[in-house]
């Protein structure tokens, strides 16, 4: 515990452009607060992934998962090499794994795919629900 401990700045990564923003923004929050960045890339199996007649390879999945995470983060790792890097990847709704991840965290960045002015009053549900309950506060970057 301690107060060293709140050092985090969580973001969340996806496999869409649009996170680039939200990467930046988080990149050098945690430079400014000499800080760890947590990048938390949350994904769930589609429902019929328990229909018995399709196999995943699970491992497949999971590096293919750290591979985005690894693509994402790895340019702004080189504009930013003080920053500490923690690749989060779970299997779990996006909310509740970004939600957990802001117990420790100072800030939660996430992005928001505002294409135009009622996408951007209605923010995206993860925004929305990480926004609602996360346990610090809470940076909505616009892409």
């Amino acid at each position: 515990g301690g107060e060293g401990a709140r050092r985090e700045i969580v973001v969340r990564v996806d496999d869409d452009p649009h996170c680039e923003p939200a990467l930046a923004f988080a990149f050098e929050q945690a430079a400014l607060r000499g800080g760890t960045l947590r990048a938390v890339h949350a994904w769930q199996l589609p429902v019929h992934a328990f229909a018995p007649e399709i196999v995943y390879d699970m491992d497949e999945i999971r590096r293919a998962q750290f591979r985005v995470v690894k693509d994402r983060v790895g340019d702004w790792q080189e504009k930013f090499p003080e920053v500490t890097v923690l690749e989060d990847v779970q299997s779990a709704h996006p909310v509740d794994a970004l939600v957990e991840a802001s117990a420790m965290a100072e800030l939660v960045v996430v992005g928001s795919h505002g294409r135009g002015a009622v996408a951007a009053a209605l923010l995206g549900s993860v925004s929305r629900g990480v926004l609602h309950h996360a346990h610090c506060p809470v940076a909505i970057v616009r892409a």
